[in-house]
């Protein structure tokens, strides 16, 4: 799951809140496939 520009991760936590936007999409030969990490150390999720 290569980010795309535009996307917002959200942390799963209410009471942390942290959320992220992808300004820059990865090249498509990235093949990455994992999640960010939220830096209280859960893993975000796609808003």
């Amino acid at each position: 799951m290569a980010f795309k520009q535009g996307e917002v991760y959200r942390c799963p936590d209410p009471n942390c809140g942290c959320e992220i936007t992808v300004t820059q999409g990865a090249s498509p030969n990235c093949k990455g496939n994992q999640s960010p990490r939220c830096c209280c150390g859960k893993e975000m999720a796609k808003k």
